[in-house]
């Protein structure tokens, strides 16, 4: 089969993990630049974070630090830019063409999506993902009673309107429609416990997430608006690929679209669900995950089994995948 439609797709929070990137940085000169330049930008060792592991003790001290939102968000963004870094390197000693078509993120990954497509420098990507997670941290922490919560359907496909309306009786938010079996939710824990009640008597599963806010929930809208004003500082350049947007689902390209998404998204459901549909009608044929673990291929996997998918996390995906897009040549 030949693929004519390539889509990167980059994995927002919550794909963090212990060790993640370090093989390739002990593989690749471009990636353990990228690691140094990440290092002198924040002024701390962000690289140490993702790599290190350390004695089971020292393992779950490091991991707490690892999941801080301030921490989290600029370490995923690294290194999911530094798998694509190898892919392209890779792709270009083997001669092969790696053509994009698309580009799309979750959440935070909307913002490598961006880098890839040349909007704006890494330098400047990573300023704004660490002022948008001490905004959204410092939001959070001023509503320790609220929280997100997943819902997943077990057998067969969620009923998206009954979950829609159980929100609203229990005055809580949908805040990303990932894929056909779930969605997250947020708003007061004390309700989202009452509303999980429900849930289970009717065969639903309910999990409290471990996050510190109610993020893409219209509490968060302080912490956009305080964002906004990075927004409006920054320059950002057009795209040079089309970036499908979490919110809108639109393929955007122009400066002030990009804005605008990066502003809503805060404060709004992220549509992952509709995004890869998006994608798939635009005629999307093989999807990469470029970055860490495999979350979205499995999202990808549950909205639509038929789409080939591969993924890009370490050295051995990265041969793999590199190996699958030979045979395309």
């Amino acid at each position: 089969m030949t693929y004519n439609r390539i889509t990167l797709v980059f994995p927002g929070q919550g794909s963090q993990y212990a060790g993640m990137g370090k093989d390739l940085y002990d593989e690749f000169p471009c990636v353990k630049e990228l690691y140094d330049r990440a290092d002198e930008v924040l002024d701390y060792n962000l690289s140490e974070q993702c790599f290190r592991k350390g004695t089971i003790r020292r393992k779950f001290r490091h991991w707490d630090d690892l999941n801080k939102t301030v921490n989290t968000q600029p370490a995923v963004l690294t290194t999911s830019y530094a798998c694509f870094q190898a892919l392209q390197k890779t792709c270009k000693d083997g001669k092969i063409e790696l053509e994009i078509a698309l580009l799309a993120g979750h959440s935070l990954g909307e913002y490598t999506a961006l880098l890839v497509a040349g909007a704006m420098d890494f330098k400047t990507c990573l300023e704004l993902v660490r002022k948008r997670a001490t905004y959204m941290t410092e939001l959070g922490s001023g509503y320790p009673g609220a929280g997100l919560m997943a819902i997943i359907e077990k057998d067969g496909d969620l009923d998206y309107d009954k979950v829609a309306n159980l929100c609203n009786n229990y005055e809580v938010y949908i805040t990303l429609k990932n894929t056909k079996k779930q969605v997250v939710v947020g708003g007061s824990k004390r309700q989202l416990s009452e509303m999980a009640k429900e849930l289970k008597k009717e065969g639903q599963m309910a999990t409290m997430l471990k996050v510190e806010g109610p993020f893409h929930t219209p509490i968060m809208k302080p912490a956009a608006d305080k964002f906004k004003k990075e927004l409006d500082r920054t320059r950002f350049k057009i795209a040079t690929k089309p970036i499908v947007a979490n919110v809108s689902t639109d393929a955007i390209v122009d400066p002030n679209h990009i804005k605008q998404e990066l502003y809503n998204q805060i404060f709004n459901v992220v549509n992952w669900r509709r995004t890869v549909e998006k994608i798939i009608e635009n005629g999307g044929d093989l999807m990469i995950e470029v970055g860490p673990k495999k979350v979205l291929t499995n999202m990808i996997k549950d909205i639509d089994p038929s789409i080939p998918r591969l993924n890009v996390e370490d050295l051995e995906s990265l041969e793999n995948t590199v190996a699958e897009l030979a045979k395309q040549q």
